[in-house]
């Protein structure tokens, strides 16, 4: 099994004026419009919250294979936007305080599907929903298994630049990056030293002005 990045996560106190500012300075199309969640003390500026991966097999046989390598990882929960469905489960002992879900290292199971369908109905049920995201930890990284063609909804902007490299601080937790099954199309660097989460992103395509979003820098390669 092999890993790709698929996302970054960018948490804002202002997702509209964040999301407007990185369409604007980097060029990059805009596929969705902002839903505001209700929940949490919103953070000061924008933070690089986590990310968001991809497996080259089935999302449950990627969870049992992540458990079998230690990691701890919530049962796959169905999310949706509009027509669009997806499930996602998410993966700790990665970043510091990780959105706070129910973990497991234990091979999947009826009690995985259970507890996912579980996840999903208490997620359309507005009170439950805000009481789930009250609580955003500082962190998140996610491993996410559409239910439609994402490479054609992407195909219906224009094209916007590639992310070619990032770079996050893992505080102390470098070594469980190590060993996890990333694939090399997108170069994940991590780092023991400086701030948790995404701190710098690395660009590709028709070059422009680096740029800060909060915590989060953006730069373009040479060559890219």
């Amino acid at each position: 099994m092999r890993l790709r990045l698929d996302h970054l996560i960018i948490r804002s106190g202002e997702p509209q004026k964040t999301l407007a500012e990185l369409a604007r300075r980097s060029g990059a199309p805009v596929l969705a419009d902002v839903e505001e969640l209700i929940g949490g003390i919103p953070p000061e500026r924008p933070l690089g919250y986590g990310l968001g991966f991809a497996a080259d097999v089935p999302l449950m046989d990627a969870v049992g294979e992540l458990r079998a390598l230690g990691f701890p990882v919530s049962p796959p929960a169905p999310g949706a936007a509009g027509d669009r469905r997806w499930r996602a489960a998410q993966i700790h002992g990665l970043l510091p305080n990780p959105f706070p879900v129910p973990v497991s290292t234990r091979r999947p199971g009826v009690r995985d599907r259970v507890a996912g369908a579980a996840a999903g109905t208490l997620g359309r049920i507005p009170v439950l929903a805000r009481a789930g995201v009250n609580e955003a930890g500082d962190s998140m990284v996610v491993l996410t298994e559409y239910g439609f063609d994402v490479a054609a909804w992407r195909a219906t902007v224009a094209d916007g630049p590639a992310v070619v490299g990032v770079e996050l601080g893992a505080a102390g937790d470098r070594a469980a990056w190590e060993r996890l099954p990333l694939g090399d199309e997108v170069p994940v660097t991590v780092r023991d030293d400086g701030p948790p989460g995404i701190t710098r992103v690395l660009l590709g395509g028709a070059r422009r002005k680096p740029f800060s979003l909060g915590a989060v820098r953006f730069e373009w390669v040479s060559g890219g």
